[in-house]
């Protein structure tokens, strides 16, 4: 070994830097080869020193100390999950953003997108807990103050928020409180408030002096009219007739569900203010509510005859058959991942609202990047709207 020196170094210095993609940079490659790492870290040890040479012994130790940064790094992060699902109690804000600016060590692009996929679940979970935890709160509150006050949008609420919560001690805390509202509107629901506005609104008008011929109402009573004739003729000019549309202004970057009320749409629930939005003027239509797995997908390939199809708990033979050859990408934004988009490369679109068109694939989403054809609102007035509504309406962009 003593005659081999020479080359025996000539050997590690090519295996250490086999395991950077970019040695001027520092940066790792994503798999690295611990065979050959284990090699150098034993012959080190038996040579004790007189065949390698002290450079490369340091070149060794610089490269174990990146190597153990990132697997600390991937290990914190993994600390933050309860299983596969929920986020640990000792999870906080400001443990969330310490660990997001200690991501920002790893060089390599790829490893540091995984482990950041990770990270923004866990605050995507955190903050929609949060939220949950807040609605739930102020709604158990008041049900306990005032029983009717538990209305047909509040008990769908209730139940969205509490599906929400990715905490199993929140969710245990609040299993009761849910289970008790969900049977008192079950065994009450004919006494709700939306029924007890509408009769104080009658009495209203019954007391009130009539200024103009009374017509009597076979639709929609609305307590809170909230009409637009903006709004109703733009859906009109659209050919749009039905019962209930999601529409969004964008000279007033509102969103709003629309009820059709004696020929005119109103937005009986009030509006959302849309945070950013880069969807086109249009008609779509709503494919679905999502609450995605991490094997849920959908087909992007626009030649494929199944374009914007929603994969459930997608395998590789379930693909196949719907000719889709290899779906495996690591793509975030689901305007460039194909031939799938896999909801796993995107923690904020695991809950959002999925809408399409016969060539555009798009959501309605909270937090995160900004996309084409995406929209994004607050995460309270998601849970609000993805309780409201349901697939198949029609989304109107103005």
């Amino acid at each position: 070994m003593m005659l081999s020196r020479g080359v025996v170094n000539a050997v590690v210095t090519s295996k250490i830097s086999s395991q950077y993609q970019d040695k001027e940079l520092e940066v790792l490659k994503t798999n690295l080869n611990y065979k050959s790492l284990d090699f150098i870290g034993k012959l080190i040890d038996v040579s004790d020193g007189y065949v390698v040479t002290p450079s490369n012994i340091k070149k060794y130790q610089e490269l174990e100390d990146y190597i153990q940064a990132r697997k600390n790094r991937t290990k914190d992060v993994n600390g933050l999950y309860n299983g596969k699902s929920y986020y640990k109690d000792s999870v906080t804000s400001d443990k969330i953003n310490s660990l997001d600016k200690t991501l920002l060590k790893e060089k390599n692009q790829d490893v540091y997108q995984k482990q950041r996929n990770k990270l923004d679940t866990i605050q995507i979970w955190f903050e929609q807990t949060q939220d949950a935890d807040k609605y739930l709160n102020k709604t158990w509150n008041k049900f306990n103050s005032d029983k009717d006050s538990l209305s047909f949008k509040k008990i769908s609420m209730v139940n969205t928020y509490y599906k929400l919560i990715k905490n199993k001690t929140a969710k245990n805390n609040w299993k009761s409180a849910v289970g008790q509202m969900d049977q008192y509107f079950a065994n009450h629901q004919n006494e709700s408030s939306r029924v007890a506005a509408v009769k104080a609104e009658l009495e209203a008008l019954k007391k009130s002096p009539l200024t103009q011929d009374y017509t009597p109402a076979n639709v929609d009573i609305v307590s809170s009219m909230n009409s637009t004739s903006g709004a109703s003729d733009n859906l009109s000019q659209a050919g749009i007739t039905a019962k209930n549309v999601l529409y969004y202004n964008s000279s007033k970057n509102t969103l709003a569900l629309m009820t059709r009320v004696s020929g005119k749409y109103v937005a009986e629930d009030g509006y959302s203010t849309v945070l950013s939005s880069q969807v086109s003027s249009g008609k779509y239509t709503i494919k679905k509510i999502v609450d995605a797995n991490s094997s849920d997908a959908i087909i992007t390939d626009s030649s494929n005859s199944n374009f914007g199809e929603y994969v459930s708990n997608a395998s590789e033979d379930d693909l196949k058959e719907l000719n889709v050859t290899d779906p495996d990408n690591t793509t975030e934004d689901f305007n460039s991942a194909t031939p799938v988009f896999w909801f796993k490369n995107n923690s904020a679109l695991t809950s959002s609202i999925y809408f399409g068109d016969s060539s555009t694939i798009g959501f309605i989403y909270a937090g995160g990047t900004s996309y084409n054809n995406g929209m994004q609102i607050s995460s309270s007035d998601l849970s609000n709207l993805m309780s409201q509504i349901s697939s198949g309406i029609t989304f109107y962009v103005n």
